[in-house]
């Protein structure tokens, strides 16, 4: 990864705007440990840190047009760069690297804002366009990559990390309550909030101009999961298509590439399909626990690493070292995620970084997208129960009678079933009122306790 900052303002930007930028910099230099550059014009100071990943001797930021009129810096990766760089090429573009990134420049020069549409990557970019005056954000579709967002007075400061920004000494400390509430309900900041008052995340999908004379800030979303069009066809057969797709654009760097390894469906899947493209020796990591409990998952990812010619790297944690290592891990984080894997993650990365692979690839989401826990599968139900609810005016009769059963002919029987009825409904109140409170939203994290009351 790569870190990127920087401020743009209404009026012209003196040295301690920028001597604040290169704070906001070096805030960053874990991000990006191979360098560092910096960009200033009369209204704009940028800054990045690099990880250099490709092109490594002559990809530096900023990237630029030919004629040094649109600089841009860039966090993440292009993973189809090499086909747009070809059509660029045939359009007459010239090249001054071999970097990922640059085609993002020429994309502008072709299409604007629009250059985004383009894109297949993770990636959060600033682009300065000197003729218009012209600042543009952007970040990617799933908002893989960071990037927040600062706004006071004609003064826009943006930076790929909360605590890189509160370095400029421009951004004060102050927590959002609705934020901290938010994080204790679904254990993270949802977007485009911050933990802090006054900053924002720029939204996954969105992009950001900012025009300096006269000054005007505005925002929009240039991709939406919900309009892409229906795919027809066999879906193993689709889902299959884009897997290989996806694992041979995702390898392409000058570093070498390693995978992190469970036994699970995601990440197997992604290594044997990864593996089987890489030009070289692609090596695995893997986590476990002392005393090998039923969550430790070395074994099947040891035996798929030998089955795939994959050399395999284990780390087993102590409860020790990662109680000793939480405070780093919640810095490293930076936005606040109670995610139990987070430790998991953290030792598997610095491995990788240790062995020489600065480049890890993992899988995510397939349980979440194929319905693989039982918590997902509840909301499947829970949700099509909601739509009963809507489409009858309530379900009150049709639970308590699916719960207690058909009651026979005699009257006692229906008596006995009546309160069985009745007792159900009680026990049901506290749904149904989730179901009337929000009835145009699927039921997920009402299943949680800290959802319930």
């Amino acid at each position: 990864m790569c870190g990127i900052c920087g401020m743009v303002a209404k009026a012209v930007l003196g040295p301690a705007q920028a001597a604040a930028v290169r704070q906001i910099n070096a805030a960053l230099a874990h991000r990006g440990p191979d360098g560092a550059s910096e960009f200033l014009d009369a209204h704009l100071a940028m800054a990045m840190r690099r990880l250099s990943i490709i092109d490594l001797e002559h990809g530096w930021q900023p990237l630029y047009s030919e004629d040094g009129s649109v600089a841009l810096i860039c966090n993440g990766e292009i993973y189809n760069f090499i086909e747009l760089r070809a059509e660029l090429a045939r359009r007459g573009h010239r090249f001054a690297t071999g970097s990922d990134c640059e085609t993002i420049v020429h994309l502008y020069e072709e299409d604007g804002v629009r250059c985004v549409e383009h894109l297949r990557g993770m990636f959060a970019f600033a682009l300065w366009d000197k003729r218009r005056q012209r600042l543009v954000l952007a970040r990617d579709r799933m908002g893989e990559k960071p990037l927040y967002l600062w706004e006071e007075d004609g003064v826009l400061v943006f930076a790929s990390e909360l605590k890189a920004l509160l370095r400029s000494g421009l951004v004060p400390f102050a927590l959002d309550p609705v934020s901290i509430d938010q994080y204790f309900h679904y254990q993270f900041v949802p977007e485009p909030r911050s933990p802090l008052a006054g900053v924002r995340k720029l939204d996954a999908a969105c992009l950001l101009t900012v025009d300096v004379n006269p000054w005007r800030v505005a925002e929009q979303r240039y991709w939406r999961m919900e309009a892409i069009p229906a795919l027809d066809g066999n879906p193993a057969e689709l889902i299959r298509r884009e897997l290989e797709e996806v694992s041979r654009i995702v390898i392409r760097a000058d570093v070498p590439v390693g995978v992190a390894l469970s036994s699970g469906l995601d990440s197997s899947a992604i290594a044997a399909l990864a593996a089987r493209h890489y030009p070289g020796v692609m090596h695995a990591f893997s986590v476990g626990y002392e005393g090998c409990p039923p969550c430790d998952e070395r074994a099947g990812a040891r035996a798929l690493a030998e089955q795939l010619g994959l050399p395999f790297h284990e780390v087993v944690l102590s409860a020790g070292e990662v109680v000793e290592s939480f405070p780093d891990l919640v810095r490293w984080r930076d936005d606040p995620i109670a995610d139990i894997s987070g430790h998991g993650y953290y030792a598997v990365m610095k491995a990788a970084r240790e062995h020489g692979v600065p480049v890890v690839l993992q899988g995510q989401g397939g349980d979440e997208l194929f319905w693989g826990y039982e918590w997902v599968r509840q909301a499947a139900v829970r949700s099509e129960r909601k739509a009963r609810f809507r489409r009858w005016g309530g379900v009150a009769l049709w639970d308590g009678w699916q719960v207690a059963g058909w009651p026979g002919i005699r009257p006692r029987a229906w008596k006995r079933w009546a309160g069985r009825v009745r007792d159900v409904i009680r026990a049901k109140r506290a749904e149904w009122r989730v179901y009337a409170a929000a009835p145009d939203r699927l039921i997920f994290y009402e299943l949680s306790g800290d959802f319930r009351d």
